[in-house]
C-alpha cells in the first residue's frame, strides 16, 4: 500500500516544489535560473501559477434554443511547456497529443474528472471565471472572463488531480490578469530518481535561503505518508499477533508429541541421556516445527508476490495492477518475529513439560 501510495503522489506532484515565505507570489526575476539549474540530479525546473477558479460549460438542450449551465470549481495550473515534460503527460492523457499552444492559439488541458462534472466533451468550449484581486463588495464585475479550447484530457491515478485540475499557458494567464511583474507563485522540480531527493532540497533551500519555503512532496503530502506509515506498523501488529496465535499449535503440538513419547523416556535414560537432553530433543523439535512451517509459508508468499508482478493477477480497475514490492527490511522484521516467538514459546512449554515429567 505505501508503494501504491508514493506512485499516486509522485505521479503528478514535482518532487520538490519551491513557494515564497511570505505572499502568494513573487518575480521570477528574483530567482538565479542558472545556479539552481547547475545543482546535481535536477531532471526538469518548470514554474508556474495556481488560483482558484470557475469553469463554466453551456449545454445545448435537445431540441431547444436554450442552453444548460453547468459550473464547477477547479485548480488552475497556469504553466509553462516544461510542466508537461515534468509531470510525464505523454503517459497520462486521452484524446489528441496534449499541447498548451497549437497555431490557433492558446489551448487548455482538463483532468478527466473535471470534464465529467460538467458533462462536457474535449471538443467542448469552455469559459472559465478568475477572480479579481483588490476588489470591493460593490464591484460590478469580481471576475475576469476567458473563453478556453482543450487539447486533452488529464487521466491520472490521483482521482483528486483528475477532478480538479486545469492546465493554461503562463503567458495567456499573465496577459489576462495584466501581469507585467512576470510574477509566479510555485517554481516545480522534478529530480533524477537515483540521486537523495533529501539532499538536492538542502542544496535549494542554502542557494534561495529563508525567502523561499522548499518542501518534497513526502512534506507536500505529510498526512497521507504518516497514515500510510501508521497503517503498515499496525498490519506489522496484526500479524504478529497472527503468529503468536499461530504459536499456540506449536505447543499443542510439542504437547502431543512429548504425551506420545513419555513411554519411551526410560528407554532414553538407560541410554545415558539425562533431563536437560530430553529437555534439548523437545526443543529443537519445536524449532524444527515452526523453520518448516516458516520456509513453506515463505516460498509460497513469494510465488504468489512473483505471479503478481509478472502476471498481474489483482488489479484495482480494469487498467491497473494492484502494485507491490518486496522489502528486506519486512522480511527481517518478519523473519525476526517468527524465531523470537518460536523461541519463547518452544522454551517455556518444553521446561513445562520436562519439570512435570
Amino acid at each position: 500500500m505505501e508503494k501504491l501510495i508514493d506512485q499516486i503522489y509522485s505521479e503528478f506532484d514535482a518532487s520538490i516544489t519551491i513557494t515564497p515565505a511570505k505572499g502568494k507570489s513573487f518575480s521570477e526575476k528574483e530567482i538565479n535560473w542558472a545556479q539552481l539549474t547547475s545543482i546535481k540530479g535536477i531532471k526538469n525546473i518548470s514554474k508556474g501559477r495556481e488560483e482558484l477558479i470557475v469553469i463554466e460549460y453551456g449545454q445545448p438542450i435537445q431540441g431547444q434554443e436554450d442552453y444548460r449551465i453547468k459550473r464547477t470549481n477547479a485548480k488552475l495550473y497556469a504553466v509553462d511547456n516544461d510542466f508537461l515534460k515534468l509531470i510525464n503527460i505523454t503517459n497520462h492523457y486521452q484524446g489528441d497529443a496534449p499541447l498548451l499552444y497549437d497555431e490557433m492559439g492558446a489551448l487548455g488541458i482538463m483532468g478527466i474528472g473535471l470534464i465529467n462534472k460538467l458533462e462536457a466533451s474535449i471538443n467542448s468550449e469552455f469559459t472559465i471565471f478568475l477572480p479579481k484581486k483588490n476588489i470591493t463588495v460593490r464591484t460590478e464585475r469580481p471576475f475576469l472572463k476567458k473563453k478556453v479550447q482543450l487539447s486533452s484530457v488529464l487521466v491520472y491515478q490521483n482521482k483528486l488531480i483528475n477532478e480538479e485540475t486545469f492546465l493554461w499557458p503562463l503567458e495567456d494567464f499573465r496577459t489576462l490578469v495584466k501581469d507585467t511583474n512576470e510574477t509566479i507563485s510555485h517554481i516545480y522540480i522534478r529530480t533524477d530518481s537515483k540521486t537523495d531527493i533529501e539532499s538536492i532540497q538542502a542544496q535549494i533551500q542554502q542557494q534561495l535561503g529563508n525567502a523561499f519555503k522548499v518542501k518534497t512532496y513526502y512534506q507536500k503530502n505529510e498526512l497521507i505518508f504518516k497514515t500510510s506509515k501508521s497503517e503498515k506498523l499496525i498490519m506489522t501488529l496484526i500479524l504478529i499477533f497472527v503468529f503468536v496465535l499461530a504459536c499456540f499449535n506449536l505447543v499443542s503440538s510439542i504437547t502431543m508429541i512429548f504425551i506420545e513419547k513419555k513411554n519411551n523416556f526410560l528407554a532414553l535414560k538407560s541410554m545415558g541421556i539425562t533431563k536437560h537432553g530430553v529437555f534439548e530433543i523437545f526443543f529443537f523439535q519445536g524449532i524444527l516445527i515452526s523453520l518448516i512451517g516458516a520456509i513453506i509459508g515463505g516460498i509460497l508468499g513469494y510465488l504468489i508476490c512473483f505471479a503478481q508482478l509478472k502476471f498481474g493477477l489483482i488489479k484495482i480497475s480494469a487498467d491497473q495492477v494492484y502494485p507491490i514490492g518486496f522489502s528486506w527490511v519486512d522480511f527481517f522484521t518478519i523473519l525476526t518475529s517468527i524465531v523470537v516467538l518460536t523461541v519463547i514459546f518452544s522454551f517455556t512449554t518444553v521446561k513445562l513439560l520436562t519439570r512435570k515429567a
